[in-house]
């Protein structure tokens, strides 16, 4: 069920969707790529699967509606546990909502109470008209645990972007706007990014690719992917533990370089810089890149840092 309420000076826009029970394990959406799989995958001929519930499996309903951004500088999703994908495409902001029960037990009235009380609310921001808040509403007797809601977002133009998780993966790309990821045990991928971007998390991946701005990117025992284009002045750091990171800039990036990989090793191809103060020592490499002007900080432990240009 979708209700659009009027208030003074936004739009209400509340979805009610039905949900039903599966095991925390099994959820194929906290790690599956951003398309919609979970519970019958995708509809004959590579179509979404329809809004409403899952005829294949009756613990998952989905819901498809337009949003209004009309004027919309940043969005703001703040969502317990699940999945999240955001990105910048022709034609009106669509948003896409599968939500599943996680808590096992409940029998058909108790799914069909918490069915009408648990919903996705996306509307202004009441301390600012220019910010979009999408947020979460639980049913009552349910932990944060107990539920997942893996959404999806399609903007027509750039926005900022924050994303605030306790668990679950985040994809945002092809995007003009800054964007701010802090999530825990799930991967991040933000691609094609024109914008400054934070990506934090814990115990998963960072693979932040074709980026043209600033970049901090801090996670546990995990790898870092980095591919992108900093600013004149520019930074860039990026910290993980027990993780390779593995770092492409253009050789035209003026900076000052350091690399730290406690206990690892460094492996740096510094052909085509102009370089200036290099020194190194054991799982450390320090130098001026194009006589510098910017910052570049990437740290590891007991795992390889790789850095080159491009």
């Amino acid at each position: 069920m979708i209700e659009a309420l009027d208030h003074p000076a936004r739009r209400l826009l509340v979805i009610a969707i039905r949900i039903g029970i599966i095991a925390w394990l099994a959820i194929v959406l906290l790690a599956a790529p951003a398309c919609d799989t979970a519970a019958g995958g995708l509809a004959p001929e590579g179509l979404a699967p329809p809004d409403g519930i899952d005829p294949k499996d009756p613990k998952i309903e989905r819901s498809t509606f337009a949003v209004d951004v009309t004027g919309i500088n940043t969005i703001r999703v703040d969502i317990p546990t699940g999945r999240v994908s955001i990105s910048q495409s022709a034609g009106e902001a669509t948003l896409r909502v599968t939500e599943i029960i996680l808590k096992e037990g409940l029998n058909n009235e108790a799914l069909t109470t918490t069915h009408s009380q648990s919903s996705i609310i996306a509307e202004r921001s009441f301390v600012d008209h220019s910010r979009l808040d999408i947020e979460s509403s639980i049913a009552n007797g349910l932990n944060t645990t107990d539920i997942a809601f893996d959404i999806s977002l399609v903007i027509p133009a750039g926005a900022n972007i924050e994303v605030f998780m306790d668990n679950g993966p985040v994809a945002v790309s092809d995007l003009v706007g800054d964007v701010e990821i802090n999530t825990h045990n799930g991967a991040v991928t933000v691609r094609s990014i024109v914008g400054d971007v934070v990506a934090k998390t814990t115990n998963r991946p960072i693979e932040a690719v074709d980026l043209l701005g600033n970049l901090d990117a801090q996670t546990t025992d995990a790898d870092v992917d980095m591919r992108l284009t900093p600013p004149s002045g520019g930074h860039v750091i990026a910290s993980t533990t027990e993780g390779a990171v593995r770092l492409t800039v253009p050789k035209t990036t003026a900076a000052a370089l350091q690399l730290t990989a406690s206990g690892g090793a460094i492996a740096a191809d510094l052909n085509g810089f102009v370089l200036t103060g290099v020194s190194t020592g054991d799982g450390l490499l320090k130098a001026v890149l194009n006589s510098g002007g910017g910052q570049i900080e990437v740290s590891t432990s007991n795992n390889i840092i790789e850095f080159a240009g491009m």
